[in-house]
């Protein structure tokens, strides 16, 4: 990857949308252990010739999910400010003022007018890099929210209100709600709250109450099926309701992949800045980190990992009973040793042979020796008393 398109004066952003991916990485982390708990409890309530299933109760959203949210935008939003502040002062050849640096902020205007009233404010009059006309100055218009067909909808747009938000009224507004409601046989008959969206989209969802139907079936029936709850993040300025995964996937990229290339360079086609980088330990030579940093965002992890919950799942009911008796522990072993992200692979490998019975099996014979192999390695590892003698 070529990173020359970044100065060193700016390395230091590289930190910051670290910081910002091990925020997100714990948020989502937090999110994933609260609905794998299942935070509601349901109860049946026979209506005539129908059971119903209601909300009992709900458990409470871990009040460390709106703050870490609220966290990762405001360093988001501050991975702007520094950017462009290093933007200036690189652009001058000398450190800024007090005076002067008070004037430097990422403006996120949703009309022209606006965004001219703020390049004629006094302060930034007197610093040229910021006169209109100048190449910071279209960067900094070409990010603007009035240029997207619905302002309110731009990313610079969210993370200001977000952020604003978060430092003068409260850290973000979050929710658990409704998601959707899925019979396991789509065939049954299960009507629902709210069906099975593949891709939802702002404003999705529903709200979860103490006593909400979520499900009705003809009394007597019994119809598994299952409940998606899904934490949410309420938009400040419009009230729409978004997933937070999704919030925080769109606000990251767009500041690492759009924002920060554009206020640089004036384009964002160019190498992508990892998001990932451990900020625990010093680096004497950030740039040359930049190589070996990861380059999979907090978000896409957290898809993975639940992903892989379903995923050993499934290999283990495929080739444990291959094994049988005691050896299937052998498969579960193997597979909590491997990553998540192989463990979707190979479930995704065995997926594309349906139809091919005997590339199937040989597939499936080839994972087998692997978890056996694993064994013979780390036999220690098939221990379930804490290795002791």
């Amino acid at each position: 990857m070529n990173y020359s398109w970044l100065p060193d004066h700016h390395l230091h952003v590289v930190a910051t949308l670290a910081h910002v991916d091990h925020t997100i990485d714990r948020a989502l982390r937090l999110t994933h252990d609260y609905t794998e708990r299942g935070p509601i409890t349901f109860a049946e309530v026979v209506t005539g010739d129908r059971v119903e299933v209601v909300v009992k109760a709900l458990a409470p959203l871990p009040e460390a999910i709106p703050r870490l949210v609220a966290d990762a935008l405001t360093q988001l939003r501050a991975a702007l400010e520094h950017t462009l502040y290093a933007e200036v002062e690189a652009s001058l050849g000398r450190p800024l003022t007090d005076e002067e640096a008070r004037g430097i902020e990422m403006p996120a205007t949703t009309d022209a007018g606006a965004l001219a009233k703020w390049f004629r404010d006094g302060r930034r009059r007197r610093l040229p890099p910021l006169h209109v006309g100048t190449p910071l100055a279209q960067r900094i218009e070409q990010l603007q929210p009035f240029q997207h067909r619905d302002a309110d909808e731009h990313p610079l747009r969210l993370l200001a209100m977000y952020t604003n938000l978060a430092k003068h009224r409260t850290p973000a507004v979050a929710a658990t709600r409704l998601g959707a409601v899925y019979p396991d046989d789509p065939r049954s008959d299960l009507t629902v709250a709210l069906p099975l969206k593949p891709r939802p989209q702002p404003g999705d969802g529903l709200p979860l109450r103490e006593g909400d139907v979520l499900a009705s079936a003809p009394r007597g029936a019994r119809i598994p099926f299952s409940v998606v709850p899904t934490v949410s993040l309420q938009r400040p300025h419009t009230g729409v309701w978004v997933i937070a995964a999704h919030e925080l996937d769109l606000l990251e990229q767009w500041v690492r992949t759009i924002a920060i290339p554009v206020l640089v360079t004036g384009n964002y086609k160019v190498s992508r800045l990892p998001p990932q980088l451990d900020i625990a330990v010093g680096h004497k030579d950030l740039r040359a980190e930049l190589a070996t940093a990861g380059r999979t965002p907090a978000v896409v992890r957290a898809r993975d990992r639940i992903a892989a919950v379903s995923a050993r799942a499934g290999l283990v009911e495929v080739l444990a009973p291959s094994l049988g008796g005691p050896e299937a522990k052998t498969v579960r072993i193997w597979l909590d040793s491997l990553d998540d992200e192989t463990v979707v692979e190979h479930v995704v490998r065995l997926g594309g042979l349906r139809g091919q019975p005997h590339e199937l099996v040989s597939v499936c014979h080839e994972l087998i020796t692997e978890a056996l192999s694993h064994k013979e390695r780390d036999p220690g590892s098939s221990r379930t008393d804490g290795g002791a003698a």
